[in-house]
């Protein structure tokens, strides 16, 4: 009887515990379901770019020879990540086919739900052996204590013959010529192709990525009407990129725009950041595939389809100095007349000064009155330590007494300079950039 009330006993303590396992599992798969979001990190990657690029069929000179490719990167997970990295990978070789740009590209993070674009612009050697010919690549994104994500493979980038095409120009492009690092800034891009537009399209804006990082891109095209894009490559009719494929570089659907074409009026606005100095150019190429054949804008490259951007160099501080006295000149040569100098300092630079020393000679035939040192640092944030010299600036351990060196009671006739030393960075911007200094003698 005790075997059997152990037993029945244990059985209900089983049963309980499947009742309690089974109502937990089912908690988790109501959280799974809706919506309770990880609270850790998580990358994706997808391609934003053509795996078509390609040179003038007629004449290697002319026309493109660097493309933009690029992944979105998107967290996917319920925090940031940090040291966010994109590395663009070769998968085989070809002596034609090369980056000409930074690699990797780093970020410091990305936001939970946030994505951001890598962009490697890809170099064709300017030869005729570059045509037909192939380099498998993909690109990865990694960040701390994150999994490494890679662009599908196989893939690779297909050099093509393209031809120059008058259908395809650029009607403007708009934005500063001389930027600073650090800042953000937008350029728009206004083109046309075809009016009902292609099967494939890019209208890009080509930037280095040594200086540039593209925050954003926001596309607008006439064709389907108000169709827009968040990247410069249009898939309007579902281009098989894979080389495995019985269907390579060819639309096998699903259609991205409606009549799997898109294009007419374009109009492009980028958002970058700059990320160094240099100098450099940008033109905006417009290349397509159409029926059988690819093709590229023909004023690649001239007049309003380039500009010239011009980082400033790294900011430097520029302090001024001005003194005056107190009173007029017609008092300065009464013996027994005090003089007040005043020397006022600012910062005019595109940077903040630090280790400022104003050092000053005692006029000639004048003493100085002890204790009337004084400075007016208003907002600059700045402290000042004063000495003085009796050896004409050899060494600065002097103290000033009253009748020293013979002078009248209250005067130091041994001073033969003073030094202010600050402490702290003299800011660049006002009112916070100036501030004086001043100290009295008497003539003798």
């Amino acid at each position: 009887m005790q075997f059997r009330a152990y037993d029945s006993i244990t059985n209900d303590r089983t049963k309980t515990a499947q009742r309690l396992l089974v109502r937990v599992c089912a908690l988790f798969f109501v959280l799974g379901v809706f919506g309770v979001k990880d609270a850790y990190a998580g990358l994706t990657i997808t391609p934003v770019s053509w795996n078509v690029i390609g040179l003038d069929s007629n004449n290697t000179a002319a026309g493109p020879d660097t493309y933009q490719i690029g992944a979105r990167v998107c967290n996917t997970g319920g925090t940031a990540v940090s040291n966010l990295v994109g590395t663009f990978v070769w998968d085989s070789s070809n002596a034609f086919v090369n980056l000409s740009g930074n690699n990797p590209v780093t970020f410091t993070s990305l936001n939970a739900g946030a994505c951001t674009d890598f962009y490697f612009p890809v170099t064709i050697t300017r030869t005729s052996l570059a045509y037909n010919t192939t380099r498998g690549y993909h690109i990865t994104a990694s960040a701390t204590s994150v999994s490494t994500v890679s662009t599908p493979t196989p893939r690779e980038l297909y050099v093509e013959k393209i031809i120059s095409q008058n259908r395809n120009s650029v009607n403007s492009i708009s934005g500063p010529t001389t930027v600073f690092v650090g800042q953000t800034y937008q350029y728009t891009v206004n083109a046309s192709t075809a009016t009902q537009g292609y099967e494939q399209l890019e209208a890009f804006l080509n930037l280095s990525n040594v200086i540039f990082q593209v925050l954003s891109i926001a596309t607008t095209y006439t064709a389907p009407a108000g169709a827009t894009n968040d990247k410069f490559y249009a898939d309007a009719c579902g281009w098989d990129n894979n080389p495995l494929s019985a269907n390579y570089r060819s639309c096998i659907g699903p259609t991205n725009y409606s009549g799997g074409k898109a294009g007419g009026t374009v109009s492009t606005i980028y958002t970058v950041k700059i990320l160094s100095a240099g100098t450099t150019t940008a033109s905006t190429l417009i290349n397509d595939f159409s029926g059988s054949s690819y093709h590229y804008n023909n004023d690649y490259g001239v007049g309003i389809n380039s500009i010239t951007i011009a980082a400033l160099p790294a900011p430097v501080p520029n302090v001024a100095l001005q003194k005056s006295v107190s009173p007029s000149a017609a008092s300065q040569t009464i013996p027994g007349a005090d003089l007040t100098y005043t020397i006022g300092f600012s910062n005019g630079g595109t940077a903040g000064a630090s280790s400022l020393i104003i050092a000053d000679p005692i006029p000639p035939n004048t003493d100085f009155k002890v204790g009337s040192e004084s400075h007016s640092l208003g907002t600059t944030g700045l402290t000042v330590v004063v000495a003085y010299s009796n050896d004409n600036g050899s060494t600065w351990t002097y103290t000033p007494v009253s009748g020293g060196g013979s002078a009248p009671a209250g005067y130091d006739r041994n001073v033969t300079n003073i030094r202010w030393t600050f402490t702290g960075n003299l800011s660049q911007g006002s009112p916070n950039n100036s501030g004086t200094v001043s100290f009295i003698t008497r003539i003798r």
